[in-house]
């Protein structure tokens, strides 16, 4: 009798597909609201009533620590395989190359999953222990193969859509026509509006076990016109909205209470005032090349910025003299919070540069006051952000800082009601809490399953089959 007991139990908590009215399915669904500081979600000057009613409903914590740099990419990667970047190697929002194994470097966005996520995803199991799966607008998921549905975060968007779900929103009228421009004319709110459209039409029409939605627009107009400000307020309300939608085509199809939903965010956001231009430094110190036009053409370091991070690659890694030069040139700088080298990149989840060539052979960060740009532009080194029209506001900045702390609510199925969690969580914990809502496991990943927000069924269900 104990075995038959544990047998139901098993395929309650798996949440296989089911057949009979017996088995019953298990959804999660992570939406992503690119942008979104932790301390927003009960500021009342952020008009967010949906996204308060499912944190009320559910769990929600102070905030999530996000991966170092705190950037796009490798956060949303680190919110679906449970490892920092040291792990999955993703340091920027694409590939970074070297121009025939020397500077200048680029990063390339238009890369596949296979080349730029080295560990299994949360997809990659859902997908190989049977589940559905999908993704829109997700980065570092273009031709993934263990994407049933996928409209992934990438320039060449549309032209890499899974074929069926191309054709099926261009015939539901959400795009206009299959070209990448029926996508990019719209405005960053349009965009969103296609992505969160594309979500609903999976929803409605072939619910998937587990859907990743990634929106922008927060992101976009944060970056545009700083933390706090009216239009942040009004694209935060955009979003809750969009959020509201999701959740009623959950209520058309009648699978709200089959549903786990991760409301979150991949970093947060400060204002900056000030912006460095690293590269004219080291342009003036004779260790870049840049031609009549100020694009760069080589030289001995070039610096790769992302906000208030930036990578310092070396034409020549074992060349310690333009190390120590790089070195002395920002140690001391205005602005600048640390100088970092490799052998203390494990401390920041970092991976060292023997190990992933993606990685930097020297790492500067500024104080949230200061942003980065990586132009060689002008004479000047600091500049006041918005009187040259650089964004105004940044994430990137180390961890160290609060205001890199994003959004975390959880609700629905298997999820404590009325809970907070007064703790900042580890991003890397979402996707193992996630697997074990779907009843899957992830051995490779370094997150810990939130217990503490679970349902006591669920955590005991798991118990007795570990039993």
């Amino acid at each position: 009798m104990k075995l038959l007991i544990l047998f139901i139990s098993a395929l309650y908590f798996l949440g296989n597909v089911g057949k009979t009215d017996e088995t019953i399915e298990n959804h999660v669904i992570i939406i992503s609201i690119d942008g979104f500081p932790a301390d927003l979600l009960w500021d009342q000057k952020a008009p967010i009533p949906n996204i308060r009613s499912l944190a009320r409903e559910g769990t929600w914590a102070t905030g999530i620590r996000p991966s170092n740099p705190s950037l796009t990419w490798p956060n949303h990667t680190s919110m679906v395989t449970g490892v920092h970047p040291e792990i999955h190697h993703l340091l920027y929002n694409g590939k970074l190359e070297r121009t025939n194994g020397r500077l200048p470097v680029r990063v390339n966005s238009r890369k596949d999953k296979a080349e730029l996520v080295e560990v299994p995803t949360l997809y990659d199991i859902a997908f190989n222990a049977g589940l559905t799966t999908a993704e829109v607008n997700w980065p570092a998921t273009r031709n993934a193969e263990t994407l049933h549905d996928s409209f992934p975060d990438t320039p060449d968007a549309v032209g890499n859509m899974t074929l069926d779900l191309q054709w099926d929103i261009y015939e539901a009228g959400i795009l206009d026509d299959m070209t990448n421009f029926a996508l990019w004319n719209h405005s960053s709110p349009g965009r969103d509006r296609v992505w969160l459209q594309t979500a609903q039409f999976i929803i409605e029409n072939r619910m998937p076990n587990l859907l990743l939605l990634h929106l922008l627009n927060v992101d976009s107009i944060h970056h545009r016109y700083g933390l706090n400000t009216e239009p942040g307020f009004t694209a935060l309300a955009l979003a809750d909205y969009q959020v509201g939608e999701l959740l009623e085509s959950l209520d058309r199809i009648g699978k709200r209470e089959q549903t786990t939903i991760f409301i979150t965010s991949d970093h947060g956001f400060t204002s900056t005032r000030n912006t460095i231009l690293p590269n004219n430094i080291l342009r003036d110190a004779g260790l870049l090349e840049v031609d009549e036009d100020n694009m760069i053409t080589g030289g001995k370091a070039q610096a790769v910025t992302n906000g208030g991070f930036a990578m310092v690659y070396l034409d020549d890694p074992a060349d310690e003299a333009t190390r120590q030069k790089v070195i002395e040139l920002f140690t001391d700088f205005e602005g600048i919070y640390k100088v970092l080298l490799p052998k203390d990149y494990w401390k920041y989840g970092l991976p060292h540069p023997d190990d992933s060539d993606q990685s930097g052979d020297i790492v500067l960060a500024t104080v949230p006051e200061y942003g980065f740009i990586s132009f060689v532009q002008g004479d000047e080194y600091i500049v006041e952000s918005r009187l040259h029209g650089f964004s105004v506001g940044h994430h990137g900045f180390l961890t160290d800082f609060d205001e890199m702390d994003a959004l975390f609510v959880a609700a629905g199925k298997g999820i404590k009601p009325g809970t907070k969690i007064d703790e900042v969580l580890d991003i890397r914990s979402i996707a193992p809490t996630a697997a074990f809502l779907l009843g899957l496991d992830m051995p490779t990943s370094d997150g810990e399953v939130l217990y503490d927000l679970l349902e006591e069924r669920f955590v005991e269900i798991k118990n007795d089959l570990a039993r």
